[in-house]
């Protein structure tokens, strides 16, 4: 996994090369195009970068997705049966 110390030289270079292309631009410009520089730093920095690491991230981001829709889905189902025995008990009493 690429360390953060290793990072941020790389950074720094590539904002004084974007500094100096930018010169005479509006200031929104300039401070769009640092934050997308350091944004994606802190990207570069927070995924992991070896492939086993990244396939081991997708994957177990993928089952924490599936879990959340099996979740939601279980969820639905319980709502959906809560209202069916309502609505029996309110048929029975009338």
């Amino acid at each position: 996994m690429a360390l953060a110390q290793n990072l941020v030289p790389g950074i720094l270079g590539g904002v004084s090369g974007l500094a100096q292309a930018l010169m005479g631009a509006p200031a929104w410009v300039i401070v769009a195009c640092l934050g997308l520089c350091l944004g994606l730093g802190c990207v570069q920095a927070v995924f992991p970068q070896e492939s086993a690491d990244r396939l081991a991230w997708w994957e177990s981001r993928r089952a924490y997705l599936l879990r959340q829709r099996e979740l939601r889905d279980a969820r639905a189902k319980l709502r959906g049966a809560r209202k069916e025995r309502r609505r029996g008990r309110r048929a029975g009493e009338q």
